[in-house]
C-alpha cells in the first residue's frame, strides 16, 4: 500500500510538471516590429552623431566643429548612395567588388579624419566603442536571421 501511494505520487507529480512547461517549438508569437527609423535631413543626422560622440569622448569646440563636418561629409554620401541603389542581382561581380571597395575606402578616410581630430585617449576609447557597435551589429543581424527562419 504505502509503494503505491509513492508511485501515484511520483506519477502525478511527472505529469503535473510536464504539463507545466508549455508546448514548445513553434510558438505563436510575433516577433517585436522594427521601429522605423525617422527620415532625417543629413545635416540633422551629423549634428545627432557630432552631439553623441561629444557625450561619449569629450570633444571640445574646436573638436565639434571638425567632427561636424565630417560626419556632413558621410551622411550626405550615405544619402546620395540610398537613390543610386539598385537591385543587387543586376550586380556584377566586378560592380560588387567595386563598390566594397569603394566602401572601405571611406571607412580608412573616415578612421584617418578621427585620427587627426582626436588625441589619443580618445581615438582609442572611439575604436573600441566603434569595434563593440559592429560586433553588436553583427549579433541583432544574426538574431534576425534565426527569427526569419523559424517563421
Amino acid at each position: 500500500m504505502n509503494m503505491k501511494n509513492v508511485f501515484l505520487v511520483a506519477s502525478f507529480l511527472i505529469c503535473f510538471t510536464s504539463f507545466a512547461q508549455g508546448p514548445r517549438g513553434n510558438n505563436d508569437r510575433q516577433p517585436k516590429p522594427k521601429m522605423e527609423r525617422p527620415d532625417f535631413t543629413p545635416t540633422q543626422l551629423a549634428e545627432l552623431q557630432t552631439k553623441k560622440l561629444t557625450l561619449e569622448l569629450d570633444l571640445d569646440e574646436k573638436q565639434q566643429a571638425k567632427v561636424f563636418e565630417l560626419q556632413l561629409k558621410v551622411a550626405k554620401d550615405r544619402e546620395a548612395h540610398k537613390t543610386e541603389k539598385g537591385p543587387k542581382d543586376e550586380m556584377t561581380d566586378e560592380d560588387k567588388f567595386e563598390k566594397h571597395s569603394a566602401r572601405l575606402d571611406s571607412q580608412i578616410e573616415y578612421k584617418n579624419a578621427m585620427k587627426s581630430i582626436l588625441n589619443k585617449d580618445q581615438f582609442e576609447k572611439w575604436e573600441k566603442t566603434s569595434e563593440n557597435r559592429g560586433k553588436k551589429r553583427k549579433q541583432e543581424g544574426r538574431r534576425d536571421k534565426k527569427r526569419e527562419k523559424r517563421h
